[in-house]
Order: C-alpha cells, then structure tokens, then sequence
C-alpha cells in the first residue's frame, strides 16, 4: 500500500506491506528510511509502536481534516491520502485557516509562553501543561497569529479542551 502523508506540513510518501504480524515500510522524504515495525492498539486512540529498538505510545484524535497525533510529548498534524486516488487533496488544518491548540490529557497549566495577537512560527512553542508530573510543551502548528488564548496559568484542563488559537 502507498500513501502520500503530510506530517505539520511536510510531504512524505509512505509504503506498507504486512508480514506476518509486522508491517515492512518505506519512508522517503529528506531522509530514507525502512524496516519494520509492530503497531498494537491498546485502548481505541492509543497505540503502542515498536520500530527496530524503539518503542512509542501514539496517541491519536481526528480533527477537521486531518488527525492529531502525540508521540513523545510532541502534537503532530497528519493528514493521509491514497497515492491510487488522483482526486484526493490533503487540506492541511495545520496551513489553511484557524487551528485549535487543545490538551491531549488532563493536566494543568504550568506556564503560557504566548499572549493573543503575538506572531508565531511553526514549532514555537505556546504553552507548558503538566500531566502524570511530565511537563509537555505545545507547539504551534504553523506560522501565524494567536488570536485567542483560553488557558490560566495553575487552571486544570481536560483532555480535548481548546487552549488557544493560531490562525
């Protein structure tokens, strides 16, 4: 199987053939690379990744064109599309039009990094939650304006709610 994926804006072809209970891939982009991985989902949304030595939790939450994607503290923006259907367009969230920067999990607000109106690049970071006594940082998705900020420094959230805007 290939698809075209685009992960916070960069385009990625991806192959996949299953073997046994292991997917062989192939990822070209800047860099190569192949070999195999093991993905078992652990609870709907959650996955958990062996590739190689490595080993990673996925969390996952579908948004308007695309899905949020968690891996090591870090929100990542992945929009799929199958390389054999030549009517798909990837509509990036993450490039065209507001993007809201939401919790992955309960936690609470360590710090605000970003006030409303300030210009921001992708990656940047925006905010500080601390959930399960980790402190992860929020990014922007893309270069833009924050035109709305609804968290308060010390507040809990829950997982899912909107703490900014960046259009």
């Amino acid at each position: 199987m290939k698809l075209r994926i685009e992960i916070d804006g960069r385009s990625l072809l991806l192959e996949m053939e299953a073997h046994g209970g292991e997917i062989r891939y192939r990822l070209d982009g800047v860099e190569r690379e192949s070999g195999m991985a093991s993905v078992a989902e652990i609870v709907p949304g959650v996955y958990s990744v062996l590739v190689g030595l490595r080993s990673f939790t996925i969390r996952t939450a579908r948004v308007a064109d695309g899905m949020e994607v968690w891996a090591n503290g870090r929100r990542h923006f992945l929009a799929v599309s199958d390389t054999r259907d030549r009517a798909a367009k990837i509509n990036n969230a993450a490039r065209h039009g507001p993007f809201e920067v939401r919790t992955q999990m309960p936690g609470k607000i360590v710090k605000i990094l970003v006030e409303a109106g300030a210009a921001v690049r992708a990656g940047e970071r925006l905010v500080v939650v601390e959930a399960m006594k980790m402190q992860n940082e929020l990014r922007s998705p893309k270069d833009g304006v924050v035109t709305g900020v609804y968290a308060v420094e010390g507040a809990t959230v829950e997982a899912g709610q909107k703490l900014m805007v960046v259009n």
